[in-house]
């Protein structure tokens, strides 16, 4: 938690590796009437409707990502998500631009917290940005499957997205509060729970 920046809306950051199950915990909040901005979804928009984003990943990952003045993201997936250093360069070209999009939509937000729901709010720092952090975990065997059937992908590809993705074990003390989305438990008490709390602040 940073108690500095504490100050309506208050931020509240959602994140779990790919598989974990944010999507659905975000569903739940925005159910109960919980404004959420979803980083992932800004930065595929920026990916496909951003010229300046479209030049920078065109000139940093080479002209074979490009199909018709857009970018091939299955060959910019196949690219980044099996490389750290890959992964770095792209979130350096989107988050900046993630960011400010963010900073604009807080401001017109006027409930008493708001979710920024992201897969990398660690790896980019933005944690440091935020008043709380919800984890989203859940065993590795199940994420698997999941992603899998979401995404029609092989197990050796889901397996490489998540070696390439900060070890949620390693953030676990730097967040406020763990949702454990195992499939075995109800969902929904959980985040009242927590949204009562939120609500406290």
């Amino acid at each position: 938690m940073n108690t500095h920046i504490l100050k309506k809306p208050y931020k509240i950051g959602l994140t779990g590796g790919i598989g974990s199950g944010k999507s659905t915990i975000a569903q739940i909040f925005k159910s109960i009437e919980i404004p959420i901005f979803n980083s992932d979804t800004c930065g595929k928009e920026l990916l496909s409707n951003d010229q300046d984003t479209i030049r920078n990943i065109i000139h940093t990952f080479g002209h074979h990502i490009e199909k018709n003045n857009l970018i091939d993201k299955e060959k910019l997936s196949e690219i980044v998500f099996s490389n750290k250093e890959k992964i770095e360069q792209l979130n350096q070209i989107i988050h900046p631009k993630v960011k400010l999009k963010f900073e604009s939509w807080v401001k017109q937000q006027t409930s008493h917290y708001i979710i920024k729901e992201s897969a990398l709010l660690f790896e980019t720092n933005t944690h440091q940005l935020l008043d709380k952090i919800i984890l989203v975990k859940a065993p590795v065997d199940i994420r698997i499957k999941r992603v899998c059937k979401r995404d029609n992908r092989t197990k050796q590809q889901v397996q490489k997205i998540i070696a390439n993705q900060i070890d949620p074990n390693s953030i676990t003390q730097n967040a406020d509060y763990i949702i454990n989305n195992d499939e075995k438990t109800l969902l929904t008490p959980k985040i009242i729970k927590i949204h009562n709390i939120l609500n406290q602040l």
